[in-house]
């Protein structure tokens, strides 16, 4: 008589394999999410590095235009920060818009940075009407719409002679579920010394 072997599959069998196959997709799924997750806020914080750098290269490259010596002619007439209580802080300088090495009113003027700390936003003005920079005589230029914190100060004695300026940004800085700092959203500070070789100490 022949007799036929059959081999099954026992329940608990089938219930080790269920579960060993439910960790392994579990585990692929946590990598992919862990990796999207950095890859995202690796990328935003890359965004915002280069949105500060830009910032900082166009101030650096502008400010250092200023012409004047405030020992002669008085405090703020070559370098004016606004008190920071307000909403509006601002960075103007008087440049030497003519390059002839002379600050003269007939041919050089202010420019000036505008920063707003309700809409975050930072802002050049190519030719401002006065050391306040109230109003622009030309097209207004945005450099970025992600700043939280924007401080200046200048250094004019015996030894230096420079602007320190500080800028912070974050991705989203309006955004409520994800505080500023987070992976989420994460935030840059940076900060620069801008020499002013024009701008007269003594």
């Amino acid at each position: 008589m022949l007799i036929l072997s059959r081999k099954s599959i026992t329940l608990i069998e089938l219930l080790i394999a269920l579960s060993l196959l439910a960790v392994m997709v579990l585990s692929i799924n946590s990598i992919g999410v862990f990796s999207r997750y950095h890859s995202v806020s690796a990328d935003r914080r890359a965004k915002i590095q280069n949105e500060l750098s830009l910032s900082l290269e166009h101030l650096t490259k502008h400010l250092s235009t200023a012409t004047g010596n405030e020992t002669l002619y008085g405090d703020d007439s070559a370098v004016y920060i606004s008190p920071n209580s307000t909403s509006t802080t601002v960075l103007s300088v008087f440049t030497d818009a003519n390059f002839d090495g002379l600050a003269d009113s007939t041919n050089d003027y202010w420019i000036g940075y505008n920063f707003n700390s309700s809409t975050h936003q930072l802002s050049y003005c190519g030719q401002c009407a006065s050391a306040s920079c109230g109003s622009c005589s030309v097209t207004t230029e945005y450099l970025s719409e992600h700043i939280t914190a924007f401080s200046a100060e200048k250094k004019l004695s015996a030894g230096e002679n420079y602007i320190e300026v500080a800028l912070s940004a974050c991705y989203d800085p309006a955004q409520t579920h994800a505080s500023c700092g987070s992976a989420d959203n994460p935030d840059i500070s940076m900060s620069t010394s801008v020499g002013l070789p024009a701008v007269a100490i003594n």
